[in-house]
């Protein structure tokens, strides 16, 4: 930054003033003003954020089964070593636990056990049955038939010698009128004969007796085939369908590994709760003696191992933000360096008044305390050989910038672009060449064409 000496004239008495290169010039008729002389070089901006520690990592430890507590290690607050034991539990209610979990899966392979050997035995039976009443009614179809032809013998056997007597009676009939001779006595003979065999003849005894076995034979099998009809009936129901064999055996590979799991998880908590990472305790909630259940939280640690500053970046500043940057703070006497990791997309109210979150790093440092205050400085854009003026000498007016050039100790309203901006200065890329002396009123706005000579 180039230095001036600017004259002030007051009567007939000069005033030289040296403040580096900025200037307050007196006039007689003039307004008071501060003056810079444009010079071109090294520019930065630097965005300062109010933030707070934090852990980007947090380890939330839960039961995996019912257990009693031991013994607890540590407090909230207390800071802990990776593999550090934090909470142990009781041995021996881990190991009764197991035996019973053992115990359960002895019972449960027994029911599953009976029940498939009672639908075997059910399936036998109705088997048994189906196989059986598919023969019986084979073999009542034919003894029927048997029978049918059986009294069709008879019948034929005893019409045969019912028709042999008629025609013995016949003849007698005919040799009536001598009964006195042979052939009327041989006649006689022979239709007495003739009555007897008709009652007792051997060939129709025989089929008599054959159409009586066949008869019982009948009502064996179908006496028979009612007690399967009933077997058959009463034992369908025990039988088990494919489907319900699919799903027993399935209700049983999912007890067994859901069994194996609880048992390796309670084999697991003999070992404790351990710490992940380095980090701090942020939540217990057990005691000892006490009693949690699967699925209960029981303790939070915070890394120490990946720590962040959280910040609340409000809607101007956050323009010049972006994920990358380097950034550069004061921790615990230390002096930190990060780099912007995240940026939410969204407020953290969900309003536009509401700043946006904004994540940095932190490499480095040691004896982290989570939770403090830390200011940071974000380096949002380095320039060179560019020309800029005090912030205080830029004015806005309808979305344009103007700053006063003096020239001929008159402020000339002068529009520019301008680019980033600091705390003190703000870079101006088109409008000026360099050189040109700007000058600005901190109590009021120039006018355009003000006396300002010097």
């Amino acid at each position: 930054m180039k230095k001036k000496t600017i004259a002030i004239v007051a009567g007939a008495t000069a005033l030289l003033l040296t403040t580096g290169s900025l200037a307050t010039i007196y006039a007689n008729a003039a307004t008071k003003v501060s003056a810079y002389e444009v010079a071109k070089g090294e520019m930065s901006q630097i965005i300062e954020l109010n933030g707070v520690t934090a852990s980007n990592t947090t380890e939330n430890y839960f039961a995996d089964a019912n257990l009693k507590i031991d013994k607890i290690y540590f407090k909230v607050g207390d800071t802990v070593k990776k593999g550090d034991l934090l909470i142990s539990f009781d041995e021996k209610e881990i190991d009764d636990a197991i035996e019973l979990a053992k115990l359960d899966a002895q019972a449960k392979e027994g029911s599953f056990s009976n029940s498939v050997q009672t639908s075997d035995k059910y399936s036998a039976l109705y088997n048994e049955a189906t196989r059986n009443l598919s023969v019986l009614n084979k073999q009542i179809s034919d003894t029927e038939e048997a029978i049918i032809n059986k009294q069709k013998e008879i019948k034929d056997r005893s019409s045969k010698l019912a028709n042999e007597g008629a025609k013995l009676q016949v003849s007698i009939i005919d040799w009536s009128d001598r009964p006195d001779s042979d052939e009327y006595a041989n006649l006689q003979k022979l239709a007495q004969n003739n009555a007897y065999v008709q009652s007792y003849d051997e060939e129709l005894l025989r089929l008599q007796e054959e159409l009586v076995r066949l008869n019982t034979q009948l009502a064996d099998f179908k006496e028979y085939k009612a007690e399967m009809t009933s077997q058959k009936a009463s034992s369908f129901p025990g039988v088990m369908t494919e489907g319900a064999k699919s799903e027993l055996e399935a209700t049983k590979a999912a007890f067994e590994f859901s069994n194996e799991k609880e048992i390796a998880k309670l084999e697991e908590a003999k070992n404790g709760i351990r710490a992940e990472f380095d980090g701090v305790i942020t939540a217990l909630n057990v005691s000892e003696g006490g009693y949690v259940t699967t699925g209960m939280q029981l303790a939070s640690v915070d890394s120490l191992e990946d720590v962040i500053v959280k910040c609340n970046v409000n809607k101007y500043d956050i323009m010049s933000l972006e994920e990358g940057q380097s950034a550069e703070f004061i921790f615990m006497n230390n002096t930190c360096e990060g780099k912007i990791t995240r940026i939410e997309r969204t407020t953290e109210a969900g309003t536009q008044s509401a700043g946006v979150g904004v994540d940095i790093s932190v490499d480095n440092v040691e004896n982290y305390i989570l939770g403090i205050e830390v200011k940071a400085r974000i380096n949002t854009a380095n320039v060179s050989d560019v020309t800029y003026v005090p912030n205080e000498a830029v004015i806005s007016e309808d979305e344009k910038s103007y700053v006063f050039v003096a020239k001929d100790n008159k402020a000339v309203k002068t529009e520019v672009t301008t680019g980033i901006k600091n705390d003190d200065y703000t870079e101006v890329q088109t409008g000026l060449a360099g050189g040109e002396t700007i000058v600005w009123n901190d109590a009021k706005e120039l006018k355009g064409g003000e006396d300002v000579r010097y």
